[in-house]
């Protein structure tokens, strides 16, 4: 039930639509000696969020909760970008477009319920965890596209720390998701007797 929700969103939520998702700024630190940047993302469209393959959801009646485990084979993201600090030398003219691949990304959601006004509820935010299985970063104009071999070099950086990328960029994403998911999961679970969850009504 979640998928077409994505790209409408529920608006009398106030929840926007998460495909295509927007996000307005995301900061990125990477440092790993001699590399000590920080590369701000702003006015950034990310696609693909609707294509997920479910892989697994459960319910557990001892910790009344509803855990998910999906699957984006591909996802897109792009906007403009600026890159300050070192990387051997001191980073300048570093702006422009960027674009961010990721494949096979894994999110795995785990949901707690409660009981309101004799109703099964969400409670509080989902606990979500996302990992990239593959990542390819692309900034163009690095350094002003003067020195192309050193653009090469911090694009690897970024490329081999998936996880520092999903660590400081992930949360913009599954935070639309959570809050897209809590008001699917209250709607679908509403109607389920609390007692199934061992909880009363």
């Amino acid at each position: 039930r979640l998928r077409p929700y994505m790209r409408q969103g529920l608006p009398d939520y106030g929840v926007p639509p998460t495909e295509p998702m927007f996000i307005d700024e995301v900061t990125l630190s990477l440092k790993r000696p001699p590399v000590d940047v920080k590369v701000e993302f702003k006015d950034t469209t990310v696609t693909g969020l609707s294509s997920f393959r479910l892989n697994s959801v459960r319910a557990d009646k001892i910790s009344k909760t509803i855990s998910l485990n999906m699957t984006v084979p591909s996802m897109n993201t792009n906007g403009q970008y600026k890159m300050t600090g070192k990387a051997f030398v001191v980073i300048k003219d570093s702006e422009g477009p960027f674009t961010v691949d990721m494949k096979e990304v894994n999110v795995k959601m785990d949901t707690q319920l409660k009981v309101q006004n004799g109703r099964l509820l969400v409670d509080g935010e989902p606990r979500v965890k996302v990992k990239v299985g593959d990542l390819n970063v692309k900034l163009s104009n690095l350094f002003g596209g003067k020195t192309p071999q050193l653009a090469r070099t911090i694009t690897q950086f970024l490329n081999n720390d998936s996880d520092r990328f999903i660590e400081d960029f992930g949360p913009q994403i599954t935070s639309q998701v959570s809050r897209l998911a809590v008001n699917v999961y209250n709607t679908a679970v509403q109607d389920i007797d609390p007692t199934v969850f061992g909880l009363s009504a």
